[in-house]
């Protein structure tokens, strides 16, 4: 990739030049040798020094959209070739949220290790705000979880497969087990958290009357078997896609919907276009899809 621009991003992304410089191994002159070049190319000035480090123009910000599909293009390209001549993958990277590497994800993994032997295969399980980022980066190779249609798509494949409403996860013996659930029943809950979501959390806020019916969570959790566990044991809530009814039951717990719906999200699967013709990733898709629609349509639209 033309090393202007490789230049011009490290700065964006390390924020002062010095940075910038180790990262792409330049000495700092060079690096603004490089950022000078570009500019003058450009007839514009990118940056502003500041005492904080550096800070765009309006033409840098504008100079950088373009520059991250550059980037993204140029990296698109290198994985496309490396794919081709290699025959496929060492490693495939699938980042997934609870529905799929709960359910869907162990469902599918054997045929795909009998089918694809010599690749490894990891599992990142996620919410979208940390497995997308890591997509487009090239740190996943497909990510299993909400497609949001505010989320930039360029240079992927969007595979949307069912539309799913979330529902209360608590132990059998629950004050709430033979109560109706509505924001108000709720109020004075304690919530367990599959990780810490902004957005959920926007969710359970209006939910909650934006915030009339006081909550409060109690625990943010990078696992969701210690979320289930915690709920086993007191009484917090957890909330979590109602397709994942057979692993909750299978905990030991129960599932109750809301008497009024709380949050419906479509979800799949994100590949880049660059990747996708990869013969253990068009399986992958295929076998998840298919793994998908074998449960009741009560449990989710089908899309």
């Amino acid at each position: 990739m033309d090393r202007k621009i490789m230049a011009f991003l490290a700065i964006v992304e390390e924020g002062t030049l010095t940075a910038a410089a180790n990262r792409v191994g330049l000495a700092q002159p060079s690096l603004t040798k490089f950022l000078q070049r570009l500019e003058a190319e450009l007839g514009t000035r990118l940056f502003v020094r500041r005492t904080r480090g550096m800070e765009l123009t309006s033409a840098g910000e504008s100079f950088l959209r373009h520059a991250r599909r550059i980037e993204a293009e140029y990296r698109f390209a290198v994985e496309e070739i490396a794919a081709t001549k290699n025959g496929g993958l060492p490693v495939l990277r699938i980042g997934a949220g609870p529905l799929y590497h709960m359910l869907h994800i162990p469902r599918v993994l054997r045929t795909l290790m009998e089918e694809f032997p010599g690749t490894r295969i990891d599992v990142v399980a996620g919410i979208n705000p940390i497995v997308f980022p890591m997509l487009q980066r090239g740190e996943v190779d497909v990510v299993c979880g909400e497609i949001d249609a505010e989320l930039p798509s360029y240079g992927l494949e969007l595979h949307p497969l069912v539309v799913v409403e979330h529902a209360m996860i608590m132990r059998p013996g629950h004050p709430l087990r033979d109560t109706l659930i509505t924001p108000e029943t709720l109020a004075g809950s304690s919530f367990v958290l599959f990780q810490h979501d902004e957005r959920f959390m926007k969710h359970l806020d209006a939910y909650m009357a934006g915030g009339a019916h006081r909550y409060r969570v109690a625990v943010s959790t990078s696992s969701f078997a210690t979320g289930l566990r915690l709920v086993a044991e007191t009484d917090h809530l957890m909330i979590a896609p109602a397709p994942l009814e057979p692993v909750i039951t299978e905990a030991g717990l129960i599932i109750r919907h809301p008497a009024r719906t709380f949050w419906k999200m479509t979800t799949g699967l994100v590949t880049r276009g660059s990747s996708s013709s990869v013969p253990i990733i068009r399986t992958f898709v295929d076998l998840v899809r298919t793994s998908v629609r074998q449960f009741p349509e009560a449990m989710g639209q089908h899309v």
